[in-house]
């Protein structure tokens, strides 16, 4: 029975103004979560606490308000992590929930700005950059719909065609990384980026070759969204092939020309391990939380890798 309802049964009168007074106090009940600096773009985020259930990791809610109602979170120890578009993770960590009303503040940082500089080393110069522009705009809208809170800025196309040595790396394998980024140049501070013309005997690969580098290679004939792949392996994001719960659509996927996705589990990995290019490069979350949680980690301190607030394809959030 709801509470209106009892309210009628029990005086049969007044049902109206009972009844405002009813949800005015139902309104404030429990505690909340408030949201700073934040996009307008949906907000989910994932609560640690003990719940009236029991102790709970991830707890999921979604909503597009500033500050949104979880209910009651019993006197515990927690933390809050926060998706949204155009804003990096945000994690409000060592919450200390009361028997109270609580009110935690979680402050998005400013969208991430990172630099890139690509050399173009297999031409012609103009067909290449064309190509590479189109890739860069096809990665800022995965990362931008999959709210991963990074984008490019600048992103510097240079015209490495008429370097003598250049015909040395249009056959490109990670064995020639180093002399590659001696002879045709390299930025510190920032990813380089080489397109030649076949990476490990193929026009439409690409390497980052390794985990958490400021490199990758591409091919000349790559599929747009292969940047978002290598780029992820730089985030220090490993490939998911046949796992449950993953597919093609994946942008981890290896063998994909339909990569479009990422799950809230992988954007916590890229943005706080320490092996991630944003902070091993760019320093981009000086003194925030670092965490730098396995792949197939799943813990009070890191989500599952499948985390999924929101449905990617056929997956559902989870």
């Amino acid at each position: 029975m709801r509470a209106s309802d009892r309210v009628s049964a029990r005086f049969q009168r007044s049902l109206l103004p009972v009844v405002l007074v009813a949800v005015s106090v139902l309104a404030g009940c429990g505690d909340h979560v408030k949201f700073t600096n934040t996009s307008s773009s949906e907000k989910g985020f994932l609560v640690d606490g003990q719940f009236a259930s029991g102790a709970t990791d991830d707890h999921t809610f979604t909503s597009t308000a500033a500050q949104v109602g979880i209910g009651r979170v019993r006197a515990s120890t927690g933390e809050v992590i926060a998706f949204t578009n155009f804003r990096p993770v945000a994690i409000q960590t060592s919450v200390a929930w009361t028997s109270g009303r609580d009110t935690v503040t979680v402050p998005f940082a400013n969208l991430i700005q990172i630099p890139v500089k690509v050399w173009i080393v297999r031409g012609p110069f103009s067909t290449q950059r064309t190509h590479a522009i189109d890739t860069c705009i096809t990665t800022s809208g995965i990362w931008n719909s999959e709210r991963m809170g990074i984008d490019f800025n600048p992103f510097e196309i240079v015209d490495a065609t008429g370097n003598p040595k250049a015909a040395n790396y249009f056959a490109f394998d990670c064995s020639k990384k180093t002399a590659m980024e001696t002879d045709i140049g390299k930025t510190a501070g920032r990813i380089n980026i080489y397109w030649v013309d076949t990476v490990d005997g193929g026009t439409g690969r690409g390497n980052a070759c390794a985990i958490g580098s400021d490199f990758v290679a591409i091919g000349s004939a790559n599929g747009l969204e292969l940047l978002s792949h290598e780029l992820g392996h730089d985030f220090a994001l490993q490939h998911i092939d046949g796992q449950p719960s993953f597919d093609q659509t994946n942008i981890m996927h290896s063998a994909s020309n339909s990569r479009q996705f990422i799950t809230e589990g992988q954007l916590f990995r890229a943005h706080l391990r320490t092996d991630s290019a944003l902070n091993s490069t760019y320093n981009a979350r000086p003194g925030l939380l670092t965490r730098n949680c396995a792949h197939g980690q799943a813990d009070s301190q890191c989500p599952v890798l499948v985390k999924r607030i929101w449905a990617d394809g056929t997956f559902p959030a989870n």
